[in-house]
């Protein structure tokens, strides 16, 4: 008798779980992605960016455009360029990268330092509390 007990209680677990993946899939589905604020800055011939504004203007853009990146990404820059020695200095010694986050290590400064988390998102851009960008 406790075997059929434990049975219909792991049934019901089961169909409750269900109903959820459901309903998050339908709230998702409810949610478009928001625009991405601003332009995205253009790459330079060799791949990088010409400058750190424009490498934090690209995180900007692309972590804008996903909810799950503007909730969880904070901008970070670096020139990739390092000195070798031995080596010629190349004449291109602007090749910035953004990341979202400073695992990089600490060449690696942040794009929107500042920032009031009360009143400004991770990008310094004001939040309106009655019209959230990803709720």
């Amino acid at each position: 008798m406790a075997c059929i007990r434990r049975a219909g209680a792991a049934l019901l677990l089961v169909l409750a779980g269900s109903a959820d993946a459901r309903t998050l899939r339908a709230l998702a589905a409810q949610q478009p992605p928001p625009e991405p604020v601003g332009e995205a800055p253009e790459r330079d011939k060799d791949g990088g960016f010409g400058s750190k504004a424009a490498a934090c203007g690209a995180c900007k853009f692309a972590a804008t455009g996903s909810c799950a990146m503007y909730k969880s990404c904070v901008c970070y820059a670096t020139n990739a360029h390092f000195s070798v020695g031995g080596l010629p200095e190349p004449t291109d010694t602007a090749h910035f990268a953004w990341a979202c986050g400073n695992e990089g290590g600490s060449k690696y400064e942040m794009c929107f330092p500042g920032v009031n988390e009360l009143y400004e998102d991770t990008f310094g851009d004001k939040i309106d509390p009655n019209n959230l960008k990803c709720p």
